[in-house]
């Protein structure tokens, strides 16, 4: 039985093999049609997954190093010892673009790019949030300038790079990296109240959103982590490794993946 006002599509799998898989709702409230299979939803932060193995990937082609900091790619960012681990992990410091940006005055009507949340860091230098490496904050600065460091390691765009890298060699066939190109075919989002969201100033970035994706697409990538098909086993202990570890408890991160630790 399906939760009355659930919208959504749901994919129960055992070692890989699909036992449960249904779709309820609409792909558009207004138009009532039908989800499928092959409907993308945007996966928000689940995005931040695939940044992370687009950058371990890279490392592993000798690319780039994760201890490569932040200013050997740009060297005009003005904060000292950030590394591609720390942004990884969250353990950065840096302060979070989706307040500052606006807090220091940019024009919200027009669409925020990476490039310009980096050029308002070098500009204004808004304040950390804390030292580097002292502690876990989870923020979207930090997947945001992965997105960058990932162009900036191989001359290709965000997009086309997790395609060659991920989307095609594992067919998935439905899923793709948000541009405003793709306003019409992408699915909206909505309030509870089933009120449709526009897009924001916002919007636009990618590193820590705006992939889309389908259960079944899901399921190839969470497959993928179990097998060398893509990874190493060196290169997924390492994505596994519990990194957030001064708190006490079973919650923790690694690079791009919450983890629960037991």
């Amino acid at each position: 039985l399906v939760a009355k006002g659930f919208n959504g599509g749901m994919l129960v799998a055992k070692k890989g093999k699909i036992i449960y898989e249904d779709y309820h709702g609409y792909f558009n409230l207004k138009k009532k049609d039908s989800l499928t299979p092959h409907s993308a939803f945007h996966l928000a932060s689940i995005s931040t997954t695939f940044t992370a193995m687009a950058i371990l990937k890279l490392a592993e082609l000798g690319k780039l190093t994760l201890d490569d900091n932040v200013t050997n790619n740009f060297p005009a960012f003005p904060y000292d010892g950030v590394t591609i681990k720390l942004l990884l992990s969250h353990r950065s410091g840096l302060p979070n673009y989706i307040y500052f940006m606006q807090q220091l005055g940019w024009n919200t009507k027009q669409y925020c790019s990476n490039m310009d949340m980096l050029n308002y860091m070098i500009q204004y230098k808004p304040p950390v949030q804390s030292a580097p490496d002292t502690h876990f904050t989870y923020c979207n600065t930090n997947y945001a300038l992965l997105g960058l460091i990932i162009e900036k390691a191989t001359g290709k765009n965000y997009a086309n790079v997790l395609q060659d890298l991920f989307f095609t060699p594992l067919h998935m066939d439905d899923t793709y990296v948000f541009t405003l190109a793709d306003i019409d075919k992408a699915m909206p989002s909505y309030d509870w109240r089933g009120k449709q969201e526009g897009l924001t100033f916002l919007d636009t970035g990618f590193g820590d959103k705006n992939i889309y994706s389908t259960p079944e697409d899901l399921l190839k990538w969470d497959q993928s982590m179990y097998t060398n098909q893509i990874f190493s086993k060196k290169t997924l202990d390492e994505a596994y490794t519990a990194y957030s570890n001064e708190k006490p408890g079973i919650r923790n991160y690694g690079y791009g993946w919450r983890m629960n630790v037991y």
